[in-house]
């Protein structure tokens, strides 16, 4: 792909003004933000590992959605970079983890089509984000051409005012537009949505979301729509999320800004994630959700498909049905791919 040419922050200055502040994110171990830290044997150990090239293809998958990659839950767990199952479960074709991958790329066809560009990670220190959390089995899907850098405020009279910002990529430098790249979390193989994904945070200090969208969302569906559809060989579901960016002053570094925030000259102050938070204390939740219900099949010759149904919460309080029964295939080397030319 083309980089678009970047613009300044001086050309947009009124749509950065908007300082979206939830509570301030607590790092695990409280010894300071805008870094990760482990306990190794009793000391205590600064994560300063930062993405680099090579990995999948001409590029690193892994390298997202920061060049700061501290394998925070690999650290705490005594994981590999690569999570294998030990029975073998389906869902490692998804994530590569059969292949000896740290993640795996799908697509939609044509690509004139739907232009759908996925990554399934497994523990590969993908999808940090500024709590120190979220860095395995992230999802990430990318939409649509290349674009310039910017940050689109919904403004503080909005009852969820956040900067929605454009993606950009560590290793291939590709900017994704506002809303165009979305992420988020699988769970160990749930059927259904279950309740876990109704907050941000860790446990102990979780962020909920309203109740009742939350229960809307998990009485879409009681049983998975493809648990009984011939050839099915995994079933699950996740939730996605906009990429957003906020003014927070505990922010020392850009280890969770660039590259996204780079062209506009941040170097400390601010903070970017996938925004599943509630957005207050109260009756509060995400305000833009995208929701799955996706089944794994085999469709004979070694070829595998993913079939996604797609629900979405759009500036409401109610999921609504976006598409239903689409496909996508693997697309890594390998792979016949359209999306590998571009």
């Amino acid at each position: 792909m083309t980089t678009v040419a970047p613009v300044s922050l001086e050309s947009i200055p009124q749509r950065l003004d908007f300082q979206h502040q939830p509570d301030k994110p607590m790092m695990m171990s409280g010894l300071g933000q805008g870094w990760c830290w482990a306990n190794e044997g009793g000391t205590i150990k600064k994560l300063d590992t930062f993405c680099g090239g090579g990995g999948e293809g001409a590029s690193d998958i892994s390298c997202t959605p920061f060049y700061y990659r501290p394998y925070q839950f690999n650290w705490d767990k005594g994981l590999s970079p690569v999570c294998k199952s030990n029975n073998n479960d389906p869902y490692d074709i998804v994530n590569g983890a059969k292949y000896n991958m740290g993640a795996r790329t799908w697509a939609s066809f044509p690509k004139e089509g739907r232009k759908d560009y996925w990554v399934f990670h497994n523990c590969d220190g993908a999808g940090i984000q500024p709590d120190c959390l979220g860095d395995i089995k992230y999802i990430e899907r990318f939409d649509g051409p290349p674009t310039s850098p910017e940050c689109e405020s919904s403004g503080s009279s909005s009852p969820h005012g956040r900067n929605h910002c454009t993606f950009t990529h560590p290793n291939s430098g590709t900017t994704f537009g506002v809303q165009r790249y979305w992420a988020g979390w699988y769970s160990d193989g749930n059927t259904v949505i279950s309740g876990a994904v109704c907050g941000a945070g860790p446990e102990q200090n979780q962020r909920k979301w309203n109740k009742s969208v939350c229960q809307k969302i998990q009485d879409i569906h009681q049983v998975n729509p493809y648990a009984n559809v011939k050839g099915v060989l995994k079933t699950f579901n996740f939730a996605l999320y906009p990429w957003v960016c906020e003014a927070d002053s505990s922010m020392p570094n850009t280890n969770f800004t660039s590259p996204t925030m780079d062209t506009f000259g941040v170097k400390s102050g601010w903070k970017c994630y996938a925004d599943n938070e509630p957005g207050c204390k109260d009756d509060c939740w995400p305000p833009f959700i995208e929701i799955y219900y996706a089944g794994l099949f085999d469709e004979g010759n070694g070829v595998y498909a993913l079939r996604l149904d797609k629900w979405m919460i759009n500036n409401s309080d109610t999921p609504e049905l976006i598409g239903k029964g689409y496909r996508i295939y693997p697309c890594n080397s390998g792979d016949h791919c359209e999306w590998r030319d571009c």
